[in-house]
């Protein structure tokens, strides 16, 4: 019952929500745990689930068609010999009976009228019952939100089966339904990342085996799929770049009420490739550790205590030696600006492209310089040089005289434009960072607003006065 179990933990949240009696406005926000009702034992959830499943396949078998109570107790009975038929009765008629479920949708305003603005009005459905029962013979078949009920529960997120998605933009693409292209690439997105994740947490504490064994034996299987949907998807978005699928998608564009572009869908597609280049790394660096035996349980670290044992009995001298050797600058004279203060305007960028292999060869895979940071050094390093050269420059001063913009001013590169305050030499190996303890606060022409608590400022260093400090 696993399926059910992950489709109860994703929803349980969301009715706790929907049953709350919490006044809005409430300057009260603090939540308790709550005391759910019942046996605590699973008995009759488990009775559901199964009875639900059994409901699936003999709707997939008679084509939707009615079924005795009699068949599902026999059936149920092979998990549970002893069930009463007064049990199976109550789950069926609770299943059968609708709850109403209250939410909220947009409703946009007139046509006709510009002016009236939409908003999210109330509603309310009562197409909860997961069964339907006759009133005269009791049987009993799956309603539609039954058997979507248990097409979710079945549908776990796994590569494995992902490979099927990926199939899927084939064939929206070649139906013209261009706009379910994002959706089902995120479906596979999700899966990727759910793999992603869990090698993640196998590599930090790789303390169930079984995780391992798993991921050893399904090794060729994941190779397998991630190569298709690979393959699938490069397909998919060489077809974008054909002639007739390009003229296609602009008259649809046309008719829709959003703004569509063909780069979104190339975009989405990109994105999944991407997330399967990282994949296969990360997969290829674990199974390589385990088959050398690399791969040990070390368990959870309390860092902050060990911090606190440093404190009370030091490390050797020559330990402390070689890490101060290590992490500290070569020259104290050199002013180093506080790190935190900059960390939230520091971004991280990728290549558009990469020219490394895909999955499962890392033969010369190696991260690339950022091409957008050599492209600004290059264009805007002698002019930044020079007017480093007549005064000392600032970041506020940088960013009003629009330092961070290239290209024609058409691109952002405020980060790389940080980048020269952390690393100065970047632009010039005389220069030197000073900090001035003033906050300052600036807000640009698109509407971010940048803080710092200190104020960089970039200089060229006087190597004639070897005593004065920055």
């Amino acid at each position: 019952m696993t399926a059910w179990n992950k489709l109860l933990v994703a929803t349980t949240r969301l009715l706790d929500l929907h049953d709350s009696a919490h006044e809005p406005g409430s300057p009260f926000v603090q939540v308790n745990q709550e005391q759910r009702r019942g046996l605590r034992d699973g008995y009759w959830l488990d009775l559901g689930c199964l009875l639900l499943d059994y409901l699936l396949e003999v709707d997939f078998a008679t084509n939707s068609a009615f079924v005795t109570q009699r068949r599902c107790l026999s059936h149920l009975r092979g998990e549970y010999p002893a069930l009463p038929a007064d049990d199976l009765s109550f789950v069926i008629n609770l299943l059968a009976t609708p709850s109403e479920i209250h939410y909220r949708e947009w409703q946009a305003g007139p046509a006709d009228n510009e002016l009236a603005p939409g908003e999210r009005s109330g509603r309310s459905t009562k197409r909860t019952a997961l069964i339907e029962k006759q009133g005269q013979t009791g049987q009993v078949r799956l309603t539609p939100s039954g058997r979507q009920a248990v097409t979710l529960a079945s549908q776990v997120e796994d590569l494995l089966y992902s490979e099927y998605d990926a199939a899927k933009v084939m064939a929206a693409l070649s139906r013209g339904d261009y706009a379910r292209v994002p959706d089902i690439t995120q479906q596979i997105l999700m899966a990727i990342r759910a793999l992603t994740q869990e090698l993640r947490r196998v590599r930090e504490n790789p303390t169930h085996e079984g995780k391992l064994a798993a991921l050893e034996e399904n090794e060729r299987h994941y190779h397998n799929a991630l190569s298709t949907i690979q393959n699938t998807l490069l397909s998919a978005r060489a077809q974008l770049s054909a002639p007739g699928v390009a003229e296609h998608f602009a008259h649809w564009a046309e008719q829709q009420e959003t703004e569509w572009d063909l780069r979104m869908l190339s975009g989405a597609i990109g994105r999944v490739l991407n997330a399967i280049e990282n994949l296969s790394r990360r997969l290829s660096e674990l199974l390589s550790d385990i088959a050398e035996g690399r791969i040990q349980s070390m368990g959870v670290i309390d860092f902050a205590g060990l911090a606190q044992r440093l404190l009370l009995a030091p490390p050797p001298q020559r330990l402390q030696d070689a890490v101060v050797a290590r992490m500290m600058p070569l020259g104290t004279r050199v002013a180093i600006p506080r790190v935190e203060t900059l960390l939230p305007l520091v971004e991280t960028r990728r290549a558009e492209r990469s020219g490394a292999a895909l999955v499962f060869d890392e033969a010369g895979d190696r991260p690339g310089a950022d091409p957008l940071l050599a492209r600004y050094l290059k264009a805007r390093g002698p002019a930044l040089r020079q007017r480093l050269r007549e005064a000392p420059l600032s970041l506020p001063e940088a960013l009003r005289e629009g330092w961070h913009r290239f290209d024609d001013e058409a691109l952002d590169c405020l980060p790389q434009l940080l980048n020269t305050f952390v690393d100065t030499q970047l632009l010039d190996e005389h220069l030197s960072v000073g900090i001035d303890d003033t906050p300052f606060t600036i807000e640009l022409p698109d509407g971010r607003r940048i803080e710092g608590a200190v104020t960089p400022s970039l200089r060229v260093r006087e190597t004639t006065v070897p005593d004065q400090d920055v």
